[in-house]
């Protein structure tokens, strides 16, 4: 077999490979915390594409087109890393708030809230308007347009109770 044919071979199984992880990435939670099927994924394809093309390319032997290959994979594949994924691991959903800055914030549930579910919230921000999953904090369910306090952001989950209206008094008295 062709050393060429064994560099699109690798290209092709990797390719697969990125179409797998795309769309099963979320089956196994921390998969990509022991390692980064994607950064490794993208090393095999870069080397596979830099191997093929040297092949056909230039006259040097396969040995020295596979390490020239894997240097600049390597060399390449970091820069991603470093430039791509950390900072995109470190990112939030929008780049205007952060959402522990909601906490103690006032909404109103536009989705009713039941007792033991998930329910939606309307957040008025200087940015403009956001819609959150809500879920009850303590109390009964609340039905939509009853104004709401968010007491804490759990995983993207805000947790919410009625605004109390004594508070209001008690703040313009």
């Amino acid at each position: 077999m062709d050393v060429s044919t064994l560099y699109l071979y690798a290209l092709a199984a990797a390719a697969c490979g990125v179409l797998l992880s795309v769309v099963f990435s979320d089956l196994i939670p921390g998969i990509d915390q022991i390692f980064h099927p994607t950064l490794i994924l993208s090393f095999v394809i870069l080397t596979s594409a830099f191997g093929f093309g040297l092949e056909h390319l230039t006259s040097l032997g396969s040995l020295v087109i596979l390490l020239i290959s894997v240097g600049i994979s390597l060399i390449l594949t970091s820069l991603l890393h470093l430039f791509i994924f950390v900072p995109l691991a470190k990112a939030e959903q929008s780049i205007s708030f952060s959402e522990q800055t909601l906490e103690g914030r006032s909404a109103i549930v536009i989705l009713p809230i039941p007792e033991d579910g998930y329910g939606e919230i309307l957040v008025d921000d200087v940015s403009g308007r956001m819609a959150k999953s809500a879920v009850l904090f303590e109390g009964p369910a609340l039905a939509q347009g009853t104004k709401v306090i968010i007491i804490e952001i759990k995983q993207g989950v805000a947790h919410v109770m009625t605004y109390p209206t004594q508070w209001k008094e008690e703040m313009f008295s």
